[in-house]
């Protein structure tokens, strides 16, 4: 009696495997998009941390410089 397991390796080693084709046309530009997309709301946040950042340590370091005086 033939087992599964060899089936399966049959079935495996015969399948026609398909390569998922590059999308075109109107969903190559849509995932153009969301890609850029993506980059500019990281790229946003990351401008916002900054200016976040710069800001506090403004803040500390007047508060420093006010305290020593």
């Amino acid at each position: 009696m033939t087992s599964l397991h060899h089936i399966a390796q049959a079935l495996d080693s015969t399948a026609v495997r398909k390569i998922p084709a590059e999308p075109t046309g109107a969903a190559k530009i849509f995932q153009f998009h969301c890609r850029t997309n993506i980059l500019h709301s990281v790229f946003t946040l990351k401008s916002r941390i900054q200016d976040n950042l710069n800001l506090g340590l403004s803040i500390l370091k007047n508060n420093f410089q006010l305290s020593i005086q």
